[in-house]
């Protein structure tokens, strides 16, 4: 059976006109440069394809024996995160900080695929491309798609003091795929959320709001799914293990992201 990467890859290439970067580049040899995967829509967009494989859930127990006095034991197979948090006099402010921890290891993928996407307009000259960044989630089911896409659309408009320069500039986008969540629904089909967060000029950019839902449209079509657009729909996700489901709070982006739903 294939991996949520492996059939994603297969999707992305299958597409006419995409092209892999790595191919490109076997005959290139450019010391210090680094490289995004893919060149879509006559390299008018690139894509850079990131995996959440490791799940943090390690750091919830560790994260309460040193911060809380707690008596009972913090069982993360059997308790919400949001349920120990509101056991808490000070827990609004605990779950900020469990927030960052849980999300660090987002902040060094979209930092990397920031840096990749900029060699890569470098090293094809194409300054005017749009960078979009995709993470396929089916290994972390900590990280909720909330907490990914409110922690992706914080790094997309995160500034630099005292310039007010955008710290990550060179990503429009970032698309989350998480077949580590699913949506409860009486529907025969299963309910998978997707979403999408956008930079303050990605938000305004006519072809990368458009490109991304193409994308999850036809990412949808290629596993002989649905598509829906319906926020209603995607509220109340849960991770497939049914009775490890951690919530964690922290502050949102100035705007919502987009949240779709492909449907197996």
């Amino acid at each position: 059976m294939q991996t949520l990467k492996e059939r994603f890859e297969e999707f992305i290439l299958s597409i006419k006109g995409v092209e892999s970067v790595d191919r490109l580049m076997t005959q290139c040899n450019l010391p210090g440069r680094k490289s995004a995967d893919y060149l879509a829509l006559n390299r008018r967009v690139i894509i850079e394809q990131k995996s959440l494989d490791i799940d943090p859930d390690h750091k919830v127990p560790e994260f309460f024996e040193k911060h809380t006095n707690i008596g009972d034991p913090v069982d993360g197979d059997l308790t919400s995160l949001s349920h120990l948090l509101r056991r808490l006099p000070e827990g609004t402010q605990l779950g900020i900080d469990l927030y960052r921890s849980l999300t660090k290891g987002l902040d060094d993928i979209l930092s990397h695929a920031d840096k990749q996407t900029r060699d890569t307009r470098k090293t094809f000259f194409i300054p005017e491309a749009i960078g979009v960044v995709v993470i396929l989630n089916d290994s972390a089911p900590t990280l909720e798609p909330d907490v990914v896409t409110i922690k992706a659309a914080e790094m997309l408009r995160k500034k630099l003091t005292p310039t007010n320069e955008l710290r990550y500039p060179e990503n429009h986008a970032v698309i989350l795929i998480s077949e580590a969540h699913r949506i409860p629904s009486d529907k025969a089909e299963e309910l998978i959320p997707t979403s999408t967060a956008f930079s303050d000029l990605g938000g305004q950019m006519t072809f990368a709001t458009s490109f991304t839902e193409v994308l999850l449209r036809r990412w949808a079509e290629f596993n002989n799914a649905s598509f829906t657009d319906d926020p209603e729909s995607w509220e109340g996700f849960e991770t497939r293990e049914a009775a490890k489901i951690f919530r964690v709070g922290g502050p949102g982006p100035r705007d919502p992201p987009s949240r779709d739903v492909v449907a197996r």
